[in-house]
């Protein structure tokens, strides 16, 4: 049987995030800042996992260390971030109501604090909308970069420590 390669796992794994957020929004209509979220997060950490384990498993003759464990994460989940930022472009340019919704929700904020006078809180509006784009990419970027990071190091760790166990009893 042909192995999978870290690339194509972070593909499939970006998929069934993507997918699992499709059906969250358009299926179940959860908001977007919903629990089900986390079962994103959950499907983003298995497939990492899975790419490091599959990896621990493979008759792979180079030395199996952090560094080569990292790398093999870091290639699955760097394309899950370039499909979830891909996805968030997307998903928000044809789904405005949240963006609209945040906006006004702003809005309302400064008019109640009294202290703004009407076209510098439609100047605030006109500002947050353009913003609103790379605000929502740069973030999602940056949480599945610090999550995937985290679920590799942790996995990594962890293989490398079972190896270095199993390498100790197959001397004694």
């Amino acid at each position: 049987m042909k192995q999978t390669k870290p690339a194509q796992k972070g593909l499939i794994t970006g998929a069934l995030m993507i997918l699992a957020s499709l059906l969250s929004f358009y299926i179940l209509k959860n908001p977007i800042e919903s629990y089900f979220q986390l079962l994103v997060y959950l499907i983003f950490s298995l497939g990492i996992i899975w790419s490091l384990v599959d990896y621990y498993k493979s008759t792979d003759p180079v030395e199996k260390n952090f560094k080569n464990f990292f790398s093999i994460g870091f290639k699955t989940f760097v394309l899950v971030v370039l499909l979830m930022a891909v996805y968030t472009f997307v998903f928000f340019t044809y789904n405005t109501d949240f963006r609209d919704t945040k906006i006004a929700e702003n809005s309302k904020l400064i008019v109640s604090a009294g202290d703004h006078l009407p076209n510098e809180i439609e100047q605030n509006e006109k500002q947050l909308r353009k913003m609103f784009m790379p605000l929502m990419i740069s973030s999602a970027v940056f949480r599945y970069l610090i999550i995937g990071s985290i679920i590799t190091a942790i996995t990594a760790a962890f293989l490398g420590q079972r190896l270095r166990t199993a390498g100790t009893n197959k001397n004694l």
